[in-house]
């Protein structure tokens, strides 16, 4: 282990720079001009990182140069590290004052966040705070790029690459029910007796057709036999946008529980009692890379999210059950 550990001291930053640019222009002499640096010079470095990670990286060819699977992997990890050094320099430039990355579902900004924040005392601490709120796969694509520093929201185990999970840490937080709703004054509203058949009867207002929530919904129906209609309207916003529409309109939609008893929404936007129809559950978890765990501002952040998830209420008063949070 200590063989491998001196090789890697070998290394420097411009090493991991070579993975990208190899990658972008699958030609040496092309990284060389970038780098200011002689095509030989190039390839002595390639070997460097082969040597120190005992693996090829680089695979030649008559059509020029790219990296193999395993540097592929490397590039993967590589460019959070390179990621988190220009984002710290940008930081170091602005102020001393550390800045942590979040990226979150605009959900979650109407409880579990700010409930957070509060928790951490955010007006009058060190830290600084910096928000994306975004489609899951895309926000966590900007935690594998080393673009945000940690996670909070829903996540699809199913679309993340088998390469990236190894790096993740991950805590199981909350959960909530996905329903259907309408406004209070809908013709369904407070109905007992509502056949699933019927949904397919009114105007619906949904979010778009790749997201999560929207796929949820129309496979619940298809194992009724339904088929959703086209909606009306197709909202790609968040949830405060679809409430908020869905209470001035005679439409059928779909929300976290959570949201019906947000500011937005309580007592104007009301779930739906259909017998024998039932959305899965949305989990909601806090996922870093394992080199970030360690930084201050994420373990600060990561422990409030538990305390606050912990806080949450569910309808009635009824406390959100946590999962279980060891890490896998």
């Amino acid at each position: 282990m200590a063989k491998a550990s001196n090789r890697i001291d070998g290394l420097r930053l411009r090493h991991l720079r070579v993975l990208e640019l190899i990658d972008e222009h699958r030609s040496l002499r092309a990284v060389g001009q970038v780098l200011n640096r002689t095509q030989p010079a190039v390839s002595q470095m390639v070997k460097d990182l082969e040597y120190a990670f005992g693996v090829e990286l680089v695979a030649r060819s008559v059509r020029g140069v790219g990296l193999t699977p395993a540097g592929h992997v490397a590039l993967e990890r590589a460019r959070s590290g390179l990621s988190s050094l220009d984002q710290l320099a940008a930081e170091l430039k602005i102020s001393p004052s550390p800045i942590l990355r979040i990226g979150t579902n605009p959900a979650l900004i109407f409880n579990l966040l700010p409930a957070t924040l509060r928790i951490l005392d955010a007006g009058n601490n060190a830290v600084r705070y910096r928000v994306s709120a975004g489609v899951v796969g895309d926000i966590l694509r900007e935690l594998w790029d080393g673009r945000i520093d940690c996670y909070v929201g829903r996540i699809d185990w199913n679309h993340i690459p088998k390469t990236v999970m190894p790096s993740l840490r991950h805590d199981p937080l909350t959960h909530t029910d996905l329903v259907l709703a309408c406004s209070k004054n809908h013709p369904l509203a407070g109905r007992s007796d509502i056949d699933i058949a019927e949904l397919a009867d009114w105007p619906w207002l949904l979010p778009p057709a790749e997201s999560n929530n929207r796929i949820a919904l129309e496979t619940e129906l298809r194992n009724h036999g339904v088929i959703l209609p086209q909606p009306m309207l197709e909202l790609n916003a968040g949830p405060g946008s679809l409430l908020t529409l869905t209470h001035e309109m005679q439409v059928l939609t779909l929300t976290p529980r959570f949201m019906l008893e947000s500011r937005l929404a309580v007592g104007e936007v009301v779930a739906l009692n259909i017998p024998g129809f039932a959305l899965p559950e949305i989990q909601v978890g806090f996922v870093t890379l394992a080199e970030y765990e360690t930084m201050a501002s994420v373990r600060n952040f990561r422990q409030a999210l538990r305390q606050a998830a912990e806080a949450l209420t569910g309808e009635y008063g009824r406390p959100c059950e946590p999962a279980n949070r060891d890490p896998f």
